[in-house]
């Protein structure tokens, strides 16, 4: 005998709004990576999203709005599945190779999108107290965890202070992804990343201890070398 089909239970009214919500976000992303964000029209978001286009305008303010929204999913996302990605790698240096790959390929495929809604914000003044501050604040927490971690293990360099190292880290990267996105057809995403991550590694990963065969003549060598270069 057969089972009688439970009919599906029906959205709530909220499940209903989250829903026509994320359609035109949705929209809004595919229509301003195709035209651009100056070139984008509601009405063509509307179209896409399967709505009326007063109805895009009761979700969202105005296009800057939607622009914001787009920008908070894609970083929304962007932390997640940096979160998500270092979990199973068992080193530092496998974490950060991680995590400047995933940063590259994803900027790289959204440089459009993130150079049109961040640089308002990056531009202000008043730069800590906005909405891109808290978002790019929240992804790069991911990092800074991996080097307190880092750190913790005998990996991470103590006399290089964390925010130089982030810095230096995502403001390599980001130039790297603006490179893939100017020159597609001479760059290359993997050799990009590991060239990147060679130098990137010798400025914030603790150098292996070098086996003494010489009576500590190398040492010696390295001494006098600093010596030489501190009264350049």
């Amino acid at each position: 005998m057969n089972k009688a089909v439970r009919p599906s239970r029906p959205q709530t009214r909220r499940q209903r709004v989250e829903e026509k919500e994320q359609a035109i976000i949705a929209a809004a992303r595919a229509v301003f990576g195709k035209n651009g964000f100056d070139k984008a029209k509601i009405a063509e978001i509307a179209k896409r999203a399967g709505v009326a286009e007063g109805t895009v305008y009761l979700y969202f303010e105005n296009k800057n709005a939607l622009l914001l929204a787009v920008a908070t999913e894609f970083y929304d996302r962007l932390t997640h599945d940096a979160a998500e990605g270092i979990k199973s790698l068992p080193d530092t240096k496998s974490r950060l190779a991680f995590l400047a790959r995933h940063h590259v390929e994803r900027v790289a495929a959204e440089w459009p999108m993130l150079s049109t809604a961040m640089m308002p914000f990056k531009a202000s003044d008043e730069y800590r107290q906005t909405e891109g501050y808290q978002l790019n604040r929240t992804y790069v927490e991911v990092f800074d965890q991996v080097i307190r971690d880092g750190i913790n293990r005998g990996d991470i360099r103590t006399d290089v202070p964390l925010s130089v190292m982030r810095d230096i880290f995502y403001g390599g990267l980001e130039y790297g992804a603006r490179t893939l996105r100017m020159r597609p057809d001479r760059a290359d995403l993997d050799e990009t990343v590991d060239q990147m991550m060679q130098i990137l590694s010798v400025g914030m990963l603790v150098k292996p201890a070098a086996v003494d065969t010489d009576g500590g003549a190398a040492d010696a060598v390295l001494d006098r070398l600093e010596k030489i270069a501190t009264r350049l």
